[in-house]
C-alpha cells in the first residue's frame, strides 16, 4: 500500500468517527437554511410543546424528514450506504453506522441555546416558585405558572428566553470565591435552625437586584443579621468555623492597601466634632489605647469596607485583608504625630528630662513616654488626661516645625538633639518662658560657642555657617 493510499484510509476512518453521532448543531443548520434561501424554522417544528407549554418528547424523524429532507431511510438501510443528504442527516444523531444507536440525550456536546434569565426581571416572583431546595423540577415546569401568554411571555415564544449563541451557555451562577462556605453550608439545616433562613431574601437580596449571569454571594453583613452572638455564633469568631482556610503556602489574594489612618483629610471633621475618647479609650495608667473595630464600624459600612472582597481600610493597621488569615495589627503609629501637644513651661518647672527623652528614631523632642510623662499630675489636675483637646490639636506639630524652620538663620532643619548629649537642656535653652512651645526663645549663639570653639567642635566663625543654618 502506498503512502498516499494509507493516508486516505486513515482520513476515511477519522471522518467516519467524526461524522456519526456528533449531534445536531443549531447554529450551522440555521446558517445552511439561510444560505439556501429557505425560511427560518420555528422551534416548535422540532420541539413539540403541549397546551400547558411543556416540552413533549424529543425531536424524531418527522422533525427532519418529510418537507425538509425527504423520506427517512428504512431501518434496513445502513447509514454508510444512505444516499447523500439523508445520510448526513442521520449521522447527526445516530452514533453507530451499523446499529443506529442514538446517544442523545444526555448530550455530550456543548448546547447551542442557554436561558437568558435575569433575576431582576423576575423580582416579583418568590424564589420558591423556581427554586425548590428539596427537588429540581423540569425546566419548563417552573415557568408555566407565569408564562402562559397572559401574565407573561408565552412558552411558545422560545427565542425570547433561549438565545442562540456559539459555545457553552452560562446560566446564572454564584460568583466563585476562594474561601467560599459552600462546602459546609446546608440550606436545609440552616432553615431548621433559623426562621430567617427560610426566607431566601434574608441572605440573597442582592441577587434580586441584578440581571447579570454572575450572581453576588451573601456578604458578612447578610450573615450578621442572625450571627450576632445571640441568635447564632457571631461573625467575629474564628473565620475558619465557616470558611475553609487554604494552605499557608498560598499567596495573598489582595495586595495590602498602602493608605494608613490619618486624623486629617476625611477624618478631620470627625476629629473636630467628637470627643477623642470615642475612639481612644484610656487604660488604667491613663495611656490612650489604639482603636478597635468597633470605633470604625460606626462610620464604615460593613459590606463596603469590612465585608468587601478587596477592603481598602484593613491595611491601615493589619498585614493583610483576607478574612481567613491571622490579621495581626503590625503597623505602628507614625514617627511624627499629626496632633501634637503644647504646654506652658512656666507652669511646669523642674528637670526637662522628667518629660523629654531623646531616644526616638525620627522625632525631635517627642514624648516617647506618652501620657506617662503627664500622669503624675494630670490624673486629677486640669486638664485631665481624658480632656484630650486641653493639650492636643490637629496639625500642631507640623505648624510648630514650620514656624521654627521659617525663623531667620534657623538651625532646625539640621540640628539633632541626640548628637548633642550629654549636655543639659538648660545649657542651650536658657530661656524657657512661654505659654506655648512656638513662643519660646531659641538658643542664642553664645550658648553654642561653649562647644563650637574650633577645638571641641567646628568653629562658629569662618565659612562653615551653612553646616547649621539653612539660610
Amino acid at each position: 500500500m502506498t503512502a498516499r493510499a494509507l493516508a486516505l484510509v486513515v482520513l476515511a476512518v477519522l471522518v467516519s468517527r467524526v461524522a456519526f453521532g456528533d449531534g445536531f448543531d443549531h447554529t450551522l443548520h440555521a446558517r445552511d437554511v439561510d444560505v439556501s434561501g429557505g425560511d427560518a424554522i420555528a422551534c416548535a417544528h422540532c420541539h413539540a410543546i403541549d397546551a400547558a407549554g411543556k416540552l413533549v418528547g424529543r425531536p424524531d424523524h418527522a422533525a427532519c424528514f418529510g418537507s425538509c429532507h425527504g423520506a427517512p431511510p428504512t431501518k434496513a438501510t445502513k447509514l454508510a450506504k444512505a444516499d447523500g443528504d439523508r445520510g448526513r442527516v442521520c449521522a447527526s444523531c445516530h452514533g453507530d453506522a451499523g446499529k443506529l444507536a442514538v446517544p442523545y440525550p444526555p448530550y455530550t456536546i456543548e448546547q447551542d441555546f442557554g436561558v437568558a434569565l435575569g433575576h431582576k426581571q423576575h423580582a416579583a416572583a418568590t424564589c420558591t416558585q423556581c427554586h425548590d431546595l428539596g427537588a429540581k423540577p423540569a425546566p419548563h415546569a417552573r415557568c408555566t405558572s407565569c408564562h402562559d401568554g397572559t401574565k407573561a411571555t408565552s412558552m411558545r415564544e422560545c427565542s425570547t428566553c433561549h438565545i442562540a449563541a456559539v459555545g457553552k451557555p452560562h446560566p446564572p451562577e454564584l460568583r466563585p470565591l476562594q474561601d467560599s462556605i459552600a462546602s459546609i453550608f446546608s440550606h436545609g439545616s440552616h432553615a431548621k435552625r433559623s426562621q430567617a433562613g427560610r426566607d431566601c431574601m434574608t441572605c440573597h437580596a442582592a441577587i434580586a437586584r441584578t440581571d447579570d449571569a454572575e450572581l453576588p454571594r451573601p456578604t458578612v453583613a447578610d450573615c450578621a443579621t442572625c450571627h450576632d452572638g445571640k441568635q447564632a455564633f457571631a461573625t467575629t469568631v474564628a473565620c475558619t468555623r465557616c470558611h475553609a482556610a487554604p494552605s499557608k503556602a498560598e499567596p495573598f489574594d489582595v495586595a495590602r492597601p498602602e493608605a494608613r489612618f490619618s486624623h486629617a483629610g476625611p477624618h478631620a471633621q470627625l476629629v473636630a466634632g467628637q470627643p477623642c475618647a470615642s475612639c481612644h479609650a484610656l487604660d488604667k495608667t491613663g495611656e490612650a489605647m489604639a482603636p478597635g473595630h468597633a470605633q470604625c464600624t460606626g462610620c464604615h459600612d460593613h459590606a463596603v469596607d469590612f465585608g468587601a472582597r478587596s477592603p481598602k481600610i484593613c491595611g491601615a493597621c493589619h498585614l493583610a485583608t483576607e478574612p481567613w488569615r491571622h490579621l495581626a495589627a503590625d503597623r505602628p503609629p507614625p514617627d511624627e504625630s499629626e496632633l501634637g501637644a503644647t504646654l506652658d513651661h512656666d507652669k511646669h518647672p523642674g528637670d526637662c528630662t522628667s518629660c523629654h527623652r531623646l531616644r526616638t528614631k525620627a522625632a525631635e523632642l517627642q514624648l516617647p513616654r506618652g501620657h506617662a510623662a503627664c500622669a503624675g499630675c494630670h490624673q486629677v489636675t486640669p486638664p485631665t488626661l481624658d480632656d484630650c483637646k486641653g493639650c492636643h490639636a490637629l496639625g500642631r506639630v507640623a505648624a510648630r516645625l514650620a514656624t521654627r524652620a521659617a525663623d531667620p538663620w534657623s538651625v532646625r532643619a539640621t540640628f539633632e538633639h541626640a548628637a548633642h548629649q550629654p549636655a543639659r537642656c538648660t545649657s542651650c535653652h536658657t530661656d524657657l518662658h512661654g505659654a506655648d512651645v512656638t513662643l519660646m526663645a531659641a538658643p542664642t549663639k553664645p550658648t553654642c560657642a561653649t562647644c563650637h570653639d574650633g577645638t571641641t567642635a567646628f568653629s562658629l566663625t569662618g565659612t562653615t555657617c551653612r553646616k547649621c543654618h539653612s539660610q
